[in-house]
């Protein structure tokens, strides 16, 4: 299939899978020019609950908490419950409208009055009755296109929920993981200001003895200030962080489970996942098919937009009738059939206008459908190669850290014969422990950076685990200004 061929039928494909969404996978690996393959790819399939491949339970709670309870998913399940009813209302148009009314009038006239009657009836009960049933005959598809302009929105809108799932629970995942290392980080500033102190206080004894320096003493009371001051701040980081997790479930801060106080301990790197043909993400990504089906209901909106410029025709019958009884309404009737034909023949190009402006913004729509499936190859891209990297970078801290090892138990060796001078212990110490720090930050940047990838392969979260919240009486909320 040429790549001409392949974006002519494009739009064709769009319209002929109006129900399912579903795009055959060889039109867009031609049309948008994606490759056979990903760099790298693993065997272990993606789960659609990603979420508990790391195995850690408390994660795995808190991930499902958050997407029965947060209030921005929540608004965007009554989003989609606005595109359904907008949906049904788009599909009233293939049915005739009926109205009816039913009318009693009772007359009286002045014992007193000489004004002489001639009909009997202008004094008395009368009963009347009507039914009116109007119906456009869809002669060019504007109520057709009207409707699949609102159901593609309405499949938009499920797609949208899907990607506000899956959004979440990344974020879940990933501030549960900072949590993580911030308290790892704590525990671990906590052994290093430990050591630090107890190292001040043999540099105390050894001043005291005439061994040491004051500058020793010293440079060392500023490493057990620095070991403070980084303790305090890895205290107010997962403050912070808690606070951050508590509004993503949709609670206080202090309404935070108690299952998510759980010591720092980050979880192992799940297997690699199977990151499958890069055409398949048109078929299984919720934001990929959101921005597909915006680009059907442009094509609907721009036909419906042609169809307005065409004329309509309009079939009503009115049905009538009355009398001093209810029943006459029956029996005494009259029935009107009327069909019209209606069209504008000036507007000033209004409608012409119109409906150019509606297929500029199909053209916008298939470039923004593009651009999406270009990001959601980006994104899969650019989190394996950032996955080999952080790898790459974790061997070299390990190296590094066990090099650091060696070299402060030997500078503190060689302080302690005097063969070398305090600022190198006090040098190969602080780089210890930084390097201990960095290596932990690292290992949650790539469990972090799995996050990105299982999020960018996903294809949604299951239907159990989206919101379904009860509607809510909400009067009590509403307050009148007197």
């Amino acid at each position: 299939m040429s790549l001409r061929r392949a974006i002519v039928l494009f739009p064709v494909f769009l319209l002929s899978a109006c129900a399912s969404q579903t795009l055959p996978t060889e039109v867009p690996a031609v049309a948008l020019g994606l490759p056979p393959a990903f760099r790298v790819s693993g065997e272990m399939p993606v789960d659609m609950r990603w979420w508990q491949s790391f195995g850690d339970p408390q994660m795995t709670r808190l991930v499902e908490q958050a997407l029965q309870a947060n209030p921005d998913l929540q608004a965007t399940y009554w989003r989609l419950q606005q595109a359904d009813a907008a949906a049904d209302r788009a599909r009233a148009g293939f049915w005739p409208r009926l109205t009816g009314s039913l009318e009693n009038t009772e007359q009286r006239r002045a014992s007193n009055n000489s004004f002489d009657f001639s009909e009997g009836e202008n004094e008395g009960n009368s009963w009347s009755g009507s039914l009116a049933a109007s119906y456009e005959v869809d002669l060019w598809g504007r109520v057709r296109s009207g409707a699949r302009a609102a159901e593609a929105n309405r499949l938009g809108q499920e797609d949208a929920l899907q990607t506000a799932a899956l959004t979440l629970a990344a974020e879940v995942a990933g501030v549960w993981m900072q949590l993580q290392e911030q308290r790892g980080q704590v525990q671990l500033l906590q052994e290093q200001l430990e050591l630090n102190r107890k190292t001040l206080q043999a540099l105390g004894l050894r001043f005291g003895s005439g061994v040491s320096t004051a500058a020793d003493v010293l440079q060392q009371r500023q490493l057990v200030e620095q070991s403070r001051q980084e303790l305090n701040q890895a205290r107010a980081d997962a403050a912070v962080l808690e606070v951050q997790l508590a509004a993503l479930l949709g609670v206080a801060p202090h309404n935070l489970p108690d299952y998510s106080t759980a010591t720092g301990v980050l979880p192992a790197l799940p297997a690699m996942p199977e990151t499958g043909v890069p055409a398949d993400l048109l078929l299984r990504r919720p934001d990929v098919r959101q921005a597909q089906r915006a680009l059907l209901q442009g094509h609907y909106l721009a036909n419906q937009a042609w169809a307005e410029r065409l004329p309509s025709l309009n079939l009503s019958l009115f049905f009538s009738g009355g009398g001093t009884a209810l029943s006459d309404i029956a029996e005494n009737w009259l029935a009107n059939l009327t069909a019209a034909v209606d069209g504008v023949i000036f507007d000033g190009g209004a409608l012409a206008a119109d409906q150019r402006q509606q297929e500029a913004v199909e053209q916008e729509r298939w470039v923004a459908y593009r651009n999406t499936v270009m990001q959601a190859l980006s994104e899969v891209e650019q989190a394996l190669i950032n996955e080999r990297a952080i790898q790459t970078r974790i061997e070299h801290l390990q190296e590094r850290t066990a090099l650091a090892d060696q070299i402060t138990l030997r500078q503190r060796r060689a302080y302690t014969r005097g063969a070398v001078d305090f600022l190198n212990v006090l040098s190969a110490t602080d780089n210890q422990q930084s390097l201990k720090r960095q290596l932990l930050t690292a290992r949650r940047e790539l469990l972090e950076n799995r996050v990105t990838l299982y999020r960018a392969l996903s294809g949604g979260v299951p239907a159990d685990n989206l919101p379904h919240p009860p509607a809510l009486q909400l009067e009590v909320y509403r307050v009148e200004e007197s």
